[in-house]
C-alpha cells in the first residue's frame, strides 16, 4: 500500500512539473506606465519611437502621462522599451534618461523645466 501511495505521489509531482514546462509565454503583453511628456510633440515622438520591432500597439495619453503598450515579449523586453524611450530623451517610471539624451527633445518638450510632467 505504501508503494502505491509513493508511486502516485511521484507520478503527480512529475506530471505537474512536466506540464509547467510545456506552457508557452504569452504571445503579447499589454501594460501601462508613466512617461514624462508635456505637449503634443512629446506624444507624437513617444508613439513614433515605439514603432519598433516587437511592439504591436502604443498609445500615449498626455493627460495622465501614461503609455499603454502591447508588445511581444519574445521580440522585445519591457526593459528595452524603457531604454528606447530614454534614448529618445524621455524619463519613464522605471528609468531616467541621461542629460545628453534629454537634450535631444525639442525645446517645447523640456519637461524637466516644467512643474507638471
Amino acid at each position: 500500500m505504501k508503494k502505491i501511495i509513493s508511486i502516485l505521489a511521484i507520478s503527480f509531482v512529475l506530471c505537474s512539473t512536466l506540464s509547467s514546462f510545456g506552457q508557452k509565454p504569452p504571445k503579447t503583453v499589454t501594460t501601462k506606465f508613466w512617461v514624462a511628456g508635456i505637449c503634443g510633440l512629446c506624444e507624437e515622438t513617444i508613439e513614433k519611437v515605439m514603432d519598433t520591432r516587437g511592439v504591436v500597439a502604443a498609445d500615449y495619453d498626455l493627460a495622465d502621462n501614461q503609455l499603454s503598450i502591447t508588445y511581444k515579449p519574445a521580440k522585445i523586453s519591457e526593459e528595452r522599451i524603457h531604454q528606447i524611450l530614454n534614448e529618445a530623451g524621455y524619463d519613464t517610471e522605471k528609468s531616467a534618461c541621461t542629460n545628453e539624451q534629454y537634450q535631444r527633445v525639442h525645446e517645447c518638450c523640456k519637461y524637466r523645466e516644467m512643474d507638471k510632467h
